[in-house]
């Protein structure tokens, strides 16, 4: 019986250790993943920034030529027509849904 016993202590020592080692290297693999995640961040970030400076670079040179082609103005009121159109529809839609919701008591 004391045989047994001597034989299953190197066992228990073993999974131990294994467990041990196990638990450790997932926890390097969790602080790498950690790792990897802020890097994509910092990059997704740095992404944007460059494409919102091009996209000001863009639309400064479309002022620019629709200033020298004499348009400028037009496309301006044009756009802010489309844009005060867009506020009365998107206004009409919200309220006859909040009406919809009101009379049928769905929130």
């Amino acid at each position: 019986m004391c045989k047994r016993y001597l034989t299953l202590i190197p066992v228990v020592a073993l999974l131990t250790l294994s467990t041990a080692h196990a638990d450790s290297l997932v926890q390097g693999l969790n602080r790498v993943d950690n790792s990897i995640d802020k890097v994509q961040n910092t990059i997704h970030g740095t992404q944007n920034s460059i494409r919102n400076g091009q996209n000001k670079v863009d639309n400064t040179q479309r002022a620019i030529s629709e200033i020298q082609d004499g348009t400028y103005v037009e496309k301006r009121v044009e756009k802010k027509v489309r844009n005060q159109k867009r506020k009365v529809v998107n206004g009409a839609i919200n309220k006859s849904s909040n009406a919809i919701r009101k009379a049928t008591n769905v929130y």
